[in-house]
């Protein structure tokens, strides 16, 4: 009996020591439960700060993104004026949650976005780094080249095309060779004859005949074609590039020659290659050359293989810029668009107004009439001297670029609308806007014209813009002084005439004195004769300058704002990748960044 109480107590025993371990296993799972829950927290905390951070990049670089959109050429130290800081609370299903940027630019156009994503006031936080490429937009002027014949130039005669910049001094002080000749639609040509140097580049959508005796000093680059004529000495100083065919009858070239078509050298022509750092000659058509060692490089003559290519393979000669496909409103089947950016003729009812209004505005023999931009006012005439009154109209080329008035909070423009205006025999006009400076607009619905022994007169910091629908004549002793050239303190050019002519010869230039103007007339062409020089830049339909007429591009008006400012590129921004670091990282550099 005794025994059997000993087993008894043995089995309590047992049972004991079977829970013992049971409860060790279960406060073990326990434990390693709590542990993974743990864990599965902190990694749930240090994801949603991680989340946080990259909520932190793409919210600054979409506000980036969205100025860039808005302000295309906007430069990468405007966009972090604006936009280099950038904090965040959570919303209410994010509790604790938030973030904090700082945007950069660590080297040339590299954008960098650094962000600190955190949860539960910091307990859990992560560190972002991610970089962009930021290329602005590039807003041309819509006086960027000395001459632009949207459909064709033909200049002949003994006038020159060159440069110089009025900022900087006067002509003869800072010419330069960059008076640039183009045409923008379809297959428009350029003819360069007589005897009128062109010290710039010449672009053409059409083939460039160079038929004169003097060179052109600059590059030769066509869509279709160049044909240089039978001569002698220099005929290019820089390169010839072609997307078609070369026809070389004689002559220097000094650069080299690319034609993504047939190349023709005759006897007599020469490609002297002053650089001699690539070939002489590369095309990707036929190739007819004299078998001669003229037409030779290192004794390997121009006919062999090594200076073929296939252009289907290899793009040699870049395309010179005709439309862009890529603008919002392009249309293939309206090209003339592409040389009137501002859409001027279609819009032009809305710039001139209530024309019912307007009457003919003349000044004749001995007399004189001085504009501001509030008012207009004869101060030497028998005829009734009361104020003319300016009136506000919107006009939607100055968005961008206010007119200074005079009147302060008063977001329009003021205008003096007339019909045909006519300044004859000896008569003077007077623009000035006092010592502020300022913009006088007149908005003629009808001719404009200048005959005789008259004048205009820009005084300093003055300006004065003129759209007119009719023809527009410079008559052979007219003159339009202006005391200070280029772009006045106000930011309007300093004098510029806006034309919706659209029949020939809408514009003739043919005075004996010189003319500083911006002439924009892209439905009609630009008539430049006689000795008289122009100074500043023309866009036209076509131009045909003869005579000792020459063109004088004043480079300044490369910054002009005047327009929509948007003839250029789109604003670029492209991710280049990104890195986690720890909270005491720096930032890193292009070779440093990797996606993840």
């Amino acid at each position: 009996m005794n025994m059997m109480k000993s087993q008894h107590g043995f089995t309590l025993i047992k049972v004991m020591l079977l829970s013992t371990m049971a409860s060790v296993v279960v406060f073990g799972t326990l434990q390693e439960s709590i542990v993974q829950e743990r864990l599965t927290g902190n990694f749930q905390k240090e994801l949603n700060a991680r989340l946080q951070a990259e909520k932190g990049v793409i919210d600054s670089i979409t506000a980036i993104k969205n100025e860039s959109d808005t302000s295309p050429s906007m430069s990468i130290a405007q966009l972090l004026a604006i936009h280099g800081q950038h904090a965040k609370e959570a919303n209410d299903l994010v509790s604790g949650a938030q973030y904090s940027t700082t945007v950069t630019n660590p080297s040339g156009d590299i954008i960098e976005v650094r962000s600190h994503g955190s949860r539960y006031n910091q307990d859990a936080n992560s560190y972002l780094v991610a970089q962009f490429e930021y290329l602005p937009a590039v807003e041309e002027s819509l006086f960027a080249n000395a001459v632009t014949g949207c459909k064709g130039v033909n200049l002949s005669g003994s006038g020159s095309v060159d440069s110089y910049d009025s900022s900087k001094g006067t002509y003869e002080e800072t010419k330069t060779n960059n008076g640039d000749v183009n045409t923008v639609i379809g297959d428009a040509d350029v003819v360069l004859n007589g005897h009128s140097p062109i010290k710039g580049d010449v672009k053409a959508s059409g083939i460039v005949y160079l038929k004169g005796s003097s060179p052109v000093i600059g590059n030769i680059q066509s869509n279709t074609g160049v044909d240089i004529s039978s001569g002698s000495g220099v005929r290019v100083v820089g390169n010839v590039l072609s997307r078609g065919f070369v026809m070389h009858r004689g002559g220097t070239v000094s650069g080299h020659v690319r034609a993504h078509g047939d190349v023709t050298m005759n006897w007599g022509s020469d490609i002297a290659n002053v650089s001699s750092s690539e070939l002489d000659i590369r095309y990707g058509g036929v190739g007819s050359f004299p078998n001669d060692a003229a037409f030779t490089q290192n004794g390997v003559h121009y006919s062999d293989e090594i200076y073929q290519f296939d252009p289907e393979v290899e793009e040699v000669v870049a395309p010179v810029k005709v439309y862009d496909p890529s603008s919002s409103d392009y249309d293939p089947n309206n090209p003339d668009k592409e040389c009137d950016p501002l859409a001027l003729p279609l819009n032009m009812t809305d710039v001139l107004g209530n024309v019912t209004e307007y009457t003919d505005f003349s000044v004749g023999a001995q007399e004189k009439y001085t504009f501001s931009p509030q008012r207009g006012f004869f101060t030497q005439s028998t005829r009734d001297e009361s104020f003319w009154i300016a009136k506000p109209h919107d006009i939607y080329i100055f968005d961008t670029v206010k007119q200074q008035h005079g009147y302060s909070d008063v977001d329009t423009e003021y205008v003096f609308g007339m019909k045909n205006f006519n300044l004859g025999s000896d008569g003077e006009i007077l623009i000035d806007a006092g010592s502020d400076g300022g913009d006088i607009i007149w908005l003629v619905d009808g001719d404009f014209t200048l005959s005789g022994h008259t004048t205009i007169t820009i005084k300093e910091d003055s300006t004065l813009t003129v759209f007119v629908t009719g023809k527009t004549n410079f008559g052979a002793s007219a003159q339009i002084i202006t005391e200070k050239e280029g772009i006045a303190k106000t930011e309007h050019m300093v004098f510029s005439i806006y034309s919706s002519y659209d029949q020939a010869d809408g514009i003739i230039v043919n005075g004996a004195a010189d003319l500083y103007a911006s002439i924009y007339a892209p439905l009609t062409s630009v008539q430049l004769s006689g000795s008289g020089q122009l100074y500043g830049s023309v866009r036209g339909a076509v131009i045909n300058s003869s005579g000792g007429s020459g063109v004088h591009f004043d480079e300044i008006l490369k910054t002009s704002r005047i327009g929509a400012g948007k003839t250029g590129n789109e604003a670029v921004l492209k991710f280049l990748g990104w890195s986690y670091k720890h909270a005491g990282a720096l930032p890193v550099s292009g070779a440093d960044v990797s996606s993840k």
